[in-house]
């Protein structure tokens, strides 16, 4: 019979040894799921392979249906694109004429999902195979954060440079990402969300970063992809992270000063804080700067305590203009929090606090009352961390990196009940309203203070006045 190998074609050859030798995917709800592929088989072979049809089949949208209903971001629309669909590449015409190193490290990609949209993950992979040269993905590791299907993730397998992890129970977004951090066999880490499309020639220039100097942490410019139409569109290059004192995260314009010092606009962007959903990182910068902070739950805040500590602890963070990857922005969460969403938020961002921003800490609490005796689990080794990197304090963060986050004057604001009589004014926000409601309703006290809800800030902490309540 050997023999008769000998005869076979190659490519025939490797696709039975793939189909018939190699270890195939094994996945249920009570264990883990590890599935491989061998590193020389055709791609070509493997597309052929996946049924692409049947695999999007399974819970797609039905006539009659809600389309948002899942997913949050209209499904009808997201299926009836191609998983392969071209568009438009949005980079300034200048890095059209950069060259990079041909010596680039490989990177290992690691996508986390939980109950993800079918066609929006694979469309997430496929730009990525079909618009990042082979020999720099190393692989694309993909951690199923215990979705109602397994098949949602195993099922993949069969795609090129694909692997995945399957959570035998629920774990979060950063557990789950340290977990495919563990897994990867690549010196730099990519970390992408699992509705996104990366763009033309994405991940040159976030490589050449990272190998000029790996205590960089780079991000794309983050292109928009629209929740209701699926159109990509793209974004100002002129934008960079930023925050109020609530630890809220928005996107912020560059100043005059700082675009007139830009002559390039291919040049890297200093950003304070990164959106947290897609960045590039050195494995053993991650490892070094210990990873993330594993007592934070599912989703939130995560960003700021990353970014705060690659700043403080000898790093740096930027935007890379010339990179670009379009991602679906949802007005709701999906998904369940197990403790609530802003419970959660609130346990994530005073972690980020009470560990990184020293006496500036106040500022968060007044400007998120709700926080205030709210549990939050031990911080000692994270403090330990922090210590033993000899990271720099919070006041030279906001000296050094961002001086534009104004450092509010006691006397605008005052933090306390509003009362009439014995009716207290209280906020609550009614479901699917964007705003909390304010009434006046007899005071409740509890143990540590008056109610959560009827706990206001007077003033600014850092914009036009507000209650003080911000759902995370």
């Amino acid at each position: 019979w050997l023999n008769i190998l000998y005869l076979i074609p190659s490519k025939l050859f490797i696709s039975w040894v793939e189909t018939s030798i190699l270890p195939q995917p094994f996945c249920s709800d009570r264990v883990d799921c590890l599935c491989v592929q061998g590193s020389d088989v055709d791609w070509d072979d493997l597309w052929d392979q996946f049924e692409e049809r049947r695999y999007l089949s399974a819970r797609k949208w039905k006539g009659g249906e809600d389309p948002y209903r899942l997913y949050a971001f209209n499904q009808r629309e997201s299926e009836r694109i191609p998983s392969d669909r071209a568009i438009r590449d949005t980079r300034h015409y200048r890095c059209t004429t950069l060259h990079y190193r041909p010596d680039l490290p490989p990177t290992s990609i690691i996508i986390t999902f939980h109950n993800e949209a079918r066609s929006t993950l694979l469309r997430t992979i496929r730009s990525v195979l079909n618009r990042t040269p082979v020999h720099l993905v190393h692989e694309i590791i993909l951690v199923d954060d215990f979705s109602d299907d397994p098949d949602d993730c195993h099922l993949l397998c069969k795609l090129p440079k694909v692997k995945c992890l399957r959570n035998g129970q629920r774990e979060g977004l950063i557990r789950s990402r340290i977990r495919g951090a563990d897994m990867a066999q690549a010196g730099v880490l990519t970390f992408l969300d699992s509705h996104c499309e990366v763009n033309k020639d994405w991940l040159l220039p976030l490589l050449q970063r990272i190998k000029e100097d790996p205590t960089r942490v780079v991000s794309p410019v983050i292109d928009i992809i629209n929740l209701d139409t699926f159109a990509y569109v793209a974004a100002s290059s002129d934008l960079r992270g930023g925050f109020d004192w609530s630890l809220h995260f928005k996107w912020e314009q560059l100043s005059p000063e700082q675009k007139a010092k830009r002559v390039d606009p291919t040049e890297p962007i200093k950003t304070p804080v990164i959106a947290g959903g897609l960045f590039v990182i050195d494995k053993a910068w991650f490892n070094h700067l210990g990873k993330y902070d594993t007592a934070m739950d599912i989703w939130g805040g995560e960003n700021f305590e990353i970014s705060f500590r690659v700043w403080m602890c000898g790093g740096s963070l930027e935007i890379i203009p010339c990179s670009r990857v379009g991602h679906v922005f949802r007005k709701k969460h999906p998904y369940v929090f197990p403790e609530g969403n802003a419970n959660t938020y609130i346990k994530n961002t005073k972690r980020t606090a009470e560990v990184w921003m020293d006496e500036f800490k106040q500022y968060y609490y007044a400007a998120r009352p709700a926080a205030q005796g709210r549990p939050y689990g031990d911080i000692q080794s994270r403090l330990e961390l922090r210590k033993k990197l000899k990271c720099r304090t919070f006041k030279w963060y906001l000296e050094s990196v961002y001086p534009e986050l104004r450092i509010p004057e006691e006397s605008l604001y005052q933090t306390g009940m509003i009362r009439q009589r014995q009716r207290c004014l209280e906020s609550q926000k009614p479901e699917g309203q964007e705003f909390p409601a304010l009434s006046l309703n007899p005071c409740i006290t509890s143990k540590g203070g008056a109610a959560v809800a009827q706990v206001s800030v007077l003033g600014d902490p850092g914009g036009p006045c507000h209650t003080g309540w911000k759902e995370g």
